[in-house]
């Protein structure tokens, strides 16, 4: 039997997308039950439209969760992220919930500060 060599390449991230709009859902749950509302929020936003950039979980106690995720979405409605906060909202175990949609062009979102112009300064005559 014969093994290929294993190529280590560090992959960039997840690729760069022109979304129209970027979420961010904050969810307060048990912690029994953080696999199945993560597993939730991943299966709700691997459809082609939406790209889940980050998923971060934090255990507050013994009994309480954190999760925040987010998510750009190619789609200019609301459909996809309707249908998650839908599905949590279900869950007996989600104690709160929260999301936020910012839909503006990424051309403003992401604005430059504005810079100076360094300049040299010279000693004359010294």
């Amino acid at each position: 039997m014969r093994f290929l060599p294993r190529v280590w390449v560090r992959r960039a991230g997840p690729p760069a997308v022109a979304a129209s709009s970027l979420a961010t859902v904050h969810i307060h749950c048990d912690q029994r039950a953080e696999i199945k509302v993560r597993a939730l929020c991943v299966l709700a936003l691997t459809k082609p439209s939406a790209h889940l950039l980050g998923l971060h979980i934090t255990r507050h106690d013994a009994a309480t969760a954190h999760l925040q995720l987010s998510a750009a979405l190619d789609d200019p409605g609301t459909v996809l992220l309707d249908q998650l906060v839908d599905q949590l909202s279900r869950e007996p175990s989600v104690r709160d919930l929260h999301w936020n949609q910012v839909r503006e062009p990424a051309a403003q979102r992401y604005k430059p500060q504005s810079t100076r112009r360094l300049t040299h300064a010279r000693c004359h005559g010294a």
